[in-house]
């Protein structure tokens, strides 16, 4: 077993810069996910360390090896594609054994490695089909069979649910989950779901334009997002943002925005003092937004009045999108809502739970005041 280290890699394609020195270590054993929008470096970054492109600059190391000028074969590690590359006229047992035969293996190892691979994966009954006969979700399992016989250090997958349906995507998600607990190696996955990275996750990258944004877990993601961008990304509906000022009001340190007032916990104050008078971006999350009959209790409240433009109802919860004043943002309420649309409510924001973020350093990424 083994981790991985990126340190100060870059990656160029001509005059395009694919990754910005980027700085990760992956613990022996951690199922790291890199996530963000298509085109932030995610896969580039997994191919630099399968071997797939040389870096520009900076180094990769695998365990205590530097492999910047190892031939991929022999970087002892196993990747997962997004399509499943089976070969069609083989059955499963020979596309999972094809790579051991071809590295000189004895048969009795094959034999062992491919059934104990098709155990954990649910795939015994299957062995002497060929991927026509399969479904979807079986053809990824033997993709990802035929990279665990390899025992490799170190597991990479290439978003590989892209091509399953919504019921699948959950299973196998699941099942790759499960399979990290059991075989104990170093996991790195790549994917521009944030549900499959929260998920999943020991930690999470967040990429955006070749540069790292953020390296945590899941929940300090979802909790003290660093900058606007990871606000943003993680979090689904995703968080809502108003174009605010921060202002001293007497013993209150309130947020002013388009003619609302919110004020400012106590207890939070302090770190937003400097920043009187000043632009900031205001942040909350949608279920930090409560319909007035069903608060939880033990919350700073503000209420604030706003029309109905949009119902979803989702059975465990209502999702309403509203407009105040020059601002539109969405809801995620409790189920028993019966607001309709254009209606004029009141709403109540839990302060305990917002985010503020400075754009005077970085209009386009504002940084999160902590």
């Amino acid at each position: 077993m083994a981790g991985v280290r990126f340190d100060k890699v870059y990656k160029k394609f001509g005059d395009f810069t694919a990754l910005n020195n980027l700085d990760i270590t992956v613990e022996d054993k951690e199922f790291l996910v890199l996530v963000g929008p298509s085109g932030c470096g995610k896969t580039t970054a997994l191919r630099c360390l399968a071997g797939l492109e040389d870096v520009t600059s900076g180094d990769i190391f695998i365990g205590d090896n530097r492999v910047n000028d190892t031939p991929p074969k022999d970087r002892d590690i196993a990747m997962v594609f997004q399509s499943y590359a089976l070969y069609p006229h083989m059955t499963v047992f020979d596309n999972m054994a094809f790579g051991l035969k071809l590295r000189g293996e004895k048969k009795e190892e094959i034999n062992r490695r491919v059934n104990e691979a098709a155990k954990i994966l649910g795939l015994e009954q299957l062995l002497k089909r060929r991927p026509r006969e399969l479904s979807g979700g079986q053809r990824q399992r033997v993709a990802v069979g035929r990279a665990i016989v390899r025992e490799p250090k170190v597991f990479l997958f290439d978003e590989p649910l892209s091509n399953l349906d919504a019921k699948l995507r959950v299973q196998t998600r699941t099942q790759i989950s499960k399979l990290h607990q059991s075989l104990q190696t170093t996991f790195i996955y790549v994917t521009h779901d944030q549900t499959e990275a929260m998920t999943m996750a020991s930690r999470i990258a967040v990429m955006n334009k070749g540069i790292l944004q953020q390296l945590d877990t899941p929940q300090e993601l979802y909790d003290h997002p660093a900058n606007l961008f990871v606000a943003g990304f993680i979090g689904s509906p995703a968080m809502n943002f108003f174009d605010a000022k921060i202002r001293k009001a007497d013993k209150d340190v309130v947020v002013e925005m388009n003619g609302l007032t919110l004020k400012i916990p106590k207890n939070r104050t302090e770190k937003f003092l400097p920043y009187d008078g000043k632009s900031i971006i205001f942040g909350i999350r949608p279920e930090d937004i409560h319909n007035p009959e069903f608060v939880p209790a033990n919350i700073n409240p503000a209420t604030v009045e706003a029309k109905v433009d949009v119902v979803e109802l989702m059975g465990n919860e209502v999702f309403l999108y509203l407009v105040t004043g020059n601002y539109n943002y969405v809801a995620r309420v409790d189920p028993r809502t019966r607001f309709a649309i254009g209606d004029k409510v009141k709403l109540v924001f839990n302060m305990d739970n917002i985010h503020v973020f400075d754009p005077s350093k970085d209009a386009e990424n504002p940084v999160a005041v902590r």
